[in-house]
């Protein structure tokens, strides 16, 4: 029952998380515009690599250890005294870095000197990550009290957002109120440590034990970490005096992330169980677990993929406005990863994950995060937001074709994609309908809701008459049901 509660309240959670960006979203390219929304989202993108020196790989690390000795009072206080006395240091460290970094930049390139005080105003976000404890609710299994903090966190934030940001002259007020929201909803995570937590003796403190194993987490986090924020980074520094690029990208990735999140929750679920599969020795069942969620996922992010590359132009001129069109190109360009990213989750998340090949994993994602660090510095030149949309494109394909080449000793890559095609074929029959469609139709919300409709009956009936396994496996699960209920 507690497992089950736990997966409601992320459940609840993630759809919180999705949901606010995107209400947000609209109002702020209308007030910020281009140029304000841009300044945020570079400037943070430059401290988001302190805040992943700050945290190291604590976030895991310390979930693990807490969960380790959640029934020992008493080495469960150490280990939380020990783990988070070493995150402070290293956050302090990292604070003053980051400072001496915004000041020694300011003569280097012109987007440091034009927003050196926005820089320093994110240097609130490295303090948001210091405060941050619920690596220890987590590891208790307690995650009533995070989902509760970070929802109420999310929901005041997008309150104040209409409330303070009225004007492109707020980008200050919008960069400050995403930060210190953060900072007030981890400390208040703090009320819950008197009286429940008691230090111990300070000659017990072994904060040597913990650097090692945090290092080794904080390798494939700083990887995954790279190329989500490096095409952010590199676009105005690339392509000078274009701040505003980032706030194309930006807008494009959340929107991609929306379609993301429907189709990678599947990974949430399936990781325990095939990890329960795993240690119970029954490798079978591994294995036609996979099968069956790599058909599913596919059966979702296809005609996820299409439905962005035909509607992500039009959506985006009624949604943000029309000086944000290029975020609409930048969306069709992306949506490849959808399919891809769902691909890499089952092989990666679901199952090189369990079956304790986290080297690999790891192996993979840094693959990733290097080639599009070299395919930045050779597209963005070229094509600027294009390119680096591109490069996302190509890092997530090289991540998957990595992961396919180490799995297939152990999974029939023939089995994975078994039927595959069937809705790839149903899905391009789709997006030549919503091309014709969207070529008549004004973009307005009620174009895109018609568009989103007749696209998912044409793909629901081309799926059906070709007998694809998902309609298979539902009339099959269909037929059961009812023979249980007679």
């Amino acid at each position: 029952m507690q497992l089950v509660k736990n997966y409601l309240y992320n459940v609840f959670y993630q759809l919180l998380v999705v949901l606010a960006p995107l209400i947000t979203m609209t109002y702020l390219a209308h007030v910020l515009g281009v140029q304000g929304m841009g300044i945020q989202a570079w400037t943070n993108s430059i401290v988001s690599y302190f805040l992943l020196f700050a945290t190291l790989g604590i976030t895991l690390y310390g979930q693990r250890e807490i969960a380790y000795v959640r029934d020992n009072q008493i080495l469960r206080n150490q280990r939380f005294w020990e783990i988070q006395i070493l995150h402070t240091i290293v956050s302090f460290m990292v604070i003053g870095g980051y400072i001496f970094f915004v000041y020694m930049m300011r003569d280097v390139s012109d987007e440091f000197n034009q927003n050196t005080h926005q820089l320093y105003l994110q240097t609130w976000v490295i303090v948001a990550g210091l405060l941050d404890i619920s690596w220890y609710f987590m590891g208790l299994e307690d995650f009533k009290k995070t989902v509760i903090r970070n929802s109420l966190v999310k929901i005041t934030m997008v309150v104040l957002i209409f409330l303070v940001v009225k004007s492109s002259n707020d980008v200050n007020n919008y960069i400050l109120l995403l930060a210190l929201t953060q900072v007030l909803g981890n400390l208040s995570m703090w009320f819950y440590i008197p009286g429940k937590i008691k230090i111990p003796k300070i000659s017990t403190i072994n904060l040597r034990q913990h650097i090692m194993p945090t290092l080794a987490l904080f390798v494939p986090t700083i990887a995954t970490q790279i190329y989500l924020q490096f095409n952010k980074t590199m676009l105005p520094l690339l392509q000078s005096g274009s701040i505003g690029l980032s706030a194309f990208y930006e807008n494009a990735d959340k929107i991609i992330k929306v379609s993301l999140a429907v189709v990678t929750a599947l990974g949430t679920v399936m990781l325990p169980r095939i990890a329960n599969y795993f240690g119970k020795g029954n490798l079978v069942a591994v294995n036609k677990a996979i099968y069956k969620s790599m058909d599913f996922v596919t059966a979702l992010s296809v005609p996820l993929m299409f439905g962005m590359m035909a509607l992500g132009p039009k959506t985006s001129i009624w949604y943000m406005g029309s000086s944000f069109l290029p975020s609409g190109w930048t969306i069709s360009i992306l949506s490849p990863v959808i399919v891809l990213i769902a691909w890499s989750n089952v092989l990666g998340t679901q199952y090189l994950l369990p079956v304790s090949r986290t080297t690999d994993y790891t192996i993979s994602v840094t693959i990733g995060a290097v080639l599009n660090v070299i395919l930045n510095f050779i597209a963005i030149p070229k094509w600027s937001l294009y390119g680096a949309a591109l490069a996302t494109v190509f890092s997530e394909a090289a991540i998957t074709l990595y992961q396919l080449i180490i799995i297939r000793h152990d999974l029939s890559i023939k089995k994975l994609f078994m039927g595959v095609w069937k809705y790839f074929v149903a899905g391009f029959i789709m997006l030549s309908v919503l091309v014709l469609m969207t070529m008549n139709l004004s973009p307005n919300p009620t174009g895109t809701v018609i568009s989103i409709v007749v696209g998912s009956i044409i793909y629901v009936i081309m799926i059906a008459l070709l007998r694809a396994n998902l309609v298979t496996e539902f009339l099959m699960f269909q037929k059961n049901y009812l023979k249980s209920r007679k």
